[in-house]
């Protein structure tokens, strides 16, 4: 199936949908037009319309896939669960970073990713105000303008830069006196609000790591395969494989298995984690 998936022509789809609904449409919103699913959690018009146009774009593209749109899951009328299942599953992010589109800042990304058997098999992150599409397929690398991609470790770990989500993280004594302070021994923590750019951010060699408190998969499953396919270390923060279907464990992202490990001793330490096992089976 993979051989027979054109990821160039995804791009194309994803490019001219992204140019329309949400580039063209920056500041255009009134405010009848953005709405919070809950408190702080914004939806607007616009990630509806990209949500539905890339949907009914991709069926063309695999129709024997099914779509699961973050939109639509938070309607009820998909669930993630279903990624895994032996059907392949288009995982839709119309527009990640919404709080930040929908007060006019250009800081936000289009994310899809193609799953099975909670497998993630191909991704695609976009950016439309940088006219900048990252793309990986299992086993084929990552890449951006026709280039392979390649995670980078600083010489001087001072130089990183990384995102840490969740208060279970940034409360702990180790973090404050690590980062709190600004620039420190393991670098700097910078959040963007929109997680599609420090993916991004990550594979060009701009940031290093990050931290996430909740795996959902329209934000995490194609930073997830791309980084790993560009050689970085990948997983939960109980030394399990990222599963798109159970978002509920925290995952850690690093440049290398050294760094991993030092991030992972400075942001969890010998803190209780959920265990593999229960990850794996979703208990």
């Amino acid at each position: 199936m993979m051989r027979d998936l054109d990821l160039d022509a995804v791009t194309a789809i994803i490019v001219e949908i992204a140019r329309e609904e949400v580039k063209g449409k920056l500041g255009m919103l009134s405010r009848s037009e953005i709405t919070e699913k809950s408190a702080g959690d914004f939806v607007t018009t616009a990630d509806l319309a990209v949500e539905r146009r890339l949907g009914a774009a991709l069926m063309d593209v695999l129709p024997e896939a099914d779509i699961i749109g973050e939109e639509a899951v938070a309607e009820g009328r998909a669930s993630i669960a279903a990624l895994a299942g032996d059907g392949l599953n288009w995982v839709i992010d119309p527009i990640d970073g919404t709080g930040n589109f929908a007060i006019g800042m250009p800081l936000s990304a289009v994310i899809l990713s193609l799953v099975r058997n909670d497998e993630i098999l191909a991704g695609w992150i976009h950016d439309p105000f940088g006219d900048r599409t990252f793309v990986g397929a299992l086993g084929g690398g990552a890449w951006f303008n026709g280039g392979k991609l390649s995670c980078h470790t600083p010489d001087d770990l001072r130089l990183m830069n990384g995102s840490v989500y969740g208060r279970q993280f940034r409360d702990r004594p180790e973090f404050q006196d690590l980062w709190a302070r600004g620039r420190r021994r393991l670098g700097a923590v910078f959040n963007a609000r929109c997680v599609g750019h420090e993916h991004m951010s990550r594979l060009a060699g701009l940031a290093h790591f990050g931290c996430y408190s909740r795996l959902l998969p329209w934000d995490h499953a194609a930073g997830f395969l791309m980084h790993r396919e560009a050689g970085g270390i990948a997983r939960l923060i109980n030394g399990g494989e990222y599963r798109p279907s159970n978002p509920a464990v925290p995952g850690l992202l690093a440049p290398d298995e050294d760094v991993w490990n030092i991030l992972h001793e400075a942001l969890v330490g010998g803190a209780a984690m959920p265990s593999v096992k229960n990850n794996k089976t979703g208990e």
